[in-house]
């Protein structure tokens, strides 16, 4: 009986401790879909559903807000402002040739990077996008920028 009744404690315990809150970050579960538990000794396990419970469907993050995108050591040093809940930060360039494309990923606790890429004597676009699991943000402003310009300006 009380063997049990400790066994019932930890399972209650332990689900209090995976369901987090919104202020230190997602719950392990959200998003995922209903699978079944598996019980406890005495117990039998919960039921499954197809993509349904588990908590809330993912959201969003907010988008990063590029500060600004400047010529440095003829290169572009790009920042933006943090968002806290970023695990990543994914960065897309274009210029007058191409489309946007993945110039560069960071980790979600960086705020600025230098593109040794681009270089050329032509104006970068950039945009930027958080990644938190497999959810994307929108994309933030874009903003432009020519590595040579401080070069020519002189």
């Amino acid at each position: 009986m009380v063997y049990s009744r400790l066994i019932g404690l930890a399972a209650v315990s332990l689900a209090l401790a995976a369901c987090g809150d919104s202020e230190t970050g997602p719950s392990p579960f959200e998003g995922t879909g209903g699978g079944g538990g598996a019980g406890a000794a005495s117990g039998t396990g919960g039921h499954g559903g197809a993509g349904e419970g588990g908590g809330p469907a993912a959201t969003a993050p907010d988008a990063p807000v590029l500060s600004f995108v400047m010529p440095m050591l003829d290169v572009l040093h790009v920042e933006w402002v943090l968002q806290p809940e970023c695990d990543e930060i994914e960065a897309e360039r274009k210029d007058p040739m191409n489309d946007y494309a993945v110039a560069f990923t960071v980790a979600g606790s960086k705020k600025a990077y230098m593109d040794s890429e681009a270089t050329e004597n032509m104006e970068y676009t950039y945009r930027l996008r958080c990644k938190v699991g497999e959810a994307y943000s929108a994309y933030s402003n874009e903003m432009s920028g020519n590595p040579t310009a401080a070069e020519s300006e002189h």
